[in-house]
């Protein structure tokens, strides 16, 4: 299919008029009582799902995926305000996000002085992650081993005439995470988190129990799952080479459009290595489309209850250094919506990771990927019948 300029949904202005900007500290109560990394204000709670640390050329890298849940009876749509990120570590080193590169802050909208971005809506109880990617460049310091986070994230709420404002500011704060902290993989909230039951909507099936539940390395993104089903090494040259299937299943009882967003695929292995979905070589992602900042590729379409595999593959150029066995991928995938225009239009972003995957492991419930060595070994059966049949004695 052609590729179809992209028209990003509008950012709207700060409405100056009536911004409540009470500030809410974190604070840990029944919500997440049992849950490690959490906090808990008003209207939502906050879980470090997984952090990792690790190097990228002259820097150190923290990536922190936080999930929101939204406790309230009503919509909740949530943005970071630029600037308010931080990572301190035990040494008093301090990392930060380079908000230059839109990839460092991924699923969540951007709130700056004046504009935001809505796309970060959460429905009655639903709950979805955003991930942060903050750096340091160390020179010759020493790099401490427990870290603390800080952030902002502020509410945006709904104004007269189809619009919106900026509601209250939220300041969370986790402490003692140590590289690879992680908590469940599953996108359900914590067990006590909501005060009213997840909704039906037109375009999403609410069921009570988490869809990923009894899949392992699977991702609730909503209106879909992603679950890897294969992940395979080798080496070129100097390149060591991870590949991932993931299959993408459709929850919704609407068609589904979904797209890889550009650069924003990335890696740790268990040796603090990083790996990238390397955009120059159109190979390292088959199956999807993607979205680039102004164009997408909408050919990644989902029927209700559809299921479909992409493939995409991490690359690190190896060197002198060990090669790891244990791999933390992740990566951004978008939801198109095409207009009467014929324009594309990305109504959201998902942050997709999985955790601690060994390499020529066979995940989830076969899928694609069994059926297609299903297939062969039938096609090998018919051959190797054909063989004999053809040389029976007569």
């Amino acid at each position: 299919m052609n590729t179809i300029h992209l028209r990003r949904p509008f950012v709207l202005p700060i409405m100056l008029a009536a911004l409540s900007m009470a500030n809410t500290p974190a604070h840990a109560t029944a919500a997440c009582a049992g849950e490690p990394f959490c906090t808990e204000v008003a209207t939502f709670t906050a879980v470090v799902a997984d952090f990792r640390t690790s190097v990228a050329g002259a820097a150190r890298v923290a990536t922190a995926t936080v999930r929101l849940a939204n406790k309230t009876g009503r919509p909740l749509v949530l943005g970071y305000v630029h600037g308010s990120g931080v990572v301190i570590d035990d040494q008093g080193n301090r990392y930060d996000i380079d908000t230059r590169n839109e990839n460092n802050v991924r699923a969540i909208g951007v709130i700056t002085r004046n504009t935001f971005d809505p796309k970060f809506s959460l429905q009655p109880g639903e709950s979805s992650d955003a991930r942060f990617q903050f750096s340091w460049y160390p020179g010759k310091k020493i790099a401490g081993t427990m870290f603390q986070l800080e952030m902002t994230i502020r509410e945006i709420d709904a104004a007269t005439g189809n619009q919106q404002r900026l509601g209250r500011e939220h300041s969370v704060h986790f402490s003692n995470l140590t590289d690879g902290a992680l908590v469940a993989q599953s996108n359900a909230p914590p067990a006590s988190a909501t005060s009213a039951a997840p909704i039906a909507t037109a375009s999403t099936n609410a069921a009570a129990a988490d869809p990923c539940a009894s899949l392992p390395r699977c991702s609730n993104a909503g209106p879909f799952t992603a679950q890897i089903a294969q992940l395979t090494t080798s080496q070129a040259r100097a390149m060591h080479l991870v590949r991932t299937n993931v299959r993408f299943r459709n929850l919704t009882n609407q068609p589904l459009i979904l797209a890889y967003t550009l650069n924003s695929g990335s890696m740790i292995d268990n040796y603090g290595n990083r790996y990238i979905i390397d955009s120059r070589f159109a190979a390292h992602v088959q199956g999807i489309g993607q979205v680039a900042r102004n164009k997408a590729d909408p050919q990644f379409v989902l029927r209700p209850g559809e299921s479909r595999t992409a493939v995409f593959e991490y690359s690190r150029y190896v060197g002198k250094t060990a090669i790891g066995t244990v791999f933390t991928p992740d990566l951004a995938v978008e939801q198109l919506e095409i207009l009467p225009s014929q324009q594309i239009r990305s109504t959201r972003q998902y942050s997709l990771s999985f955790a601690d995957l060994s390499a020529g492991e066979m995940l989830g419930d076969g899928g694609d990927a069994v059926n297609a060595v299903n297939n062969i070994n039938e096609a090998g059966k018919q051959l190797t019948e054909g063989l004999k049949s053809l040389f029976k004695k007569k």
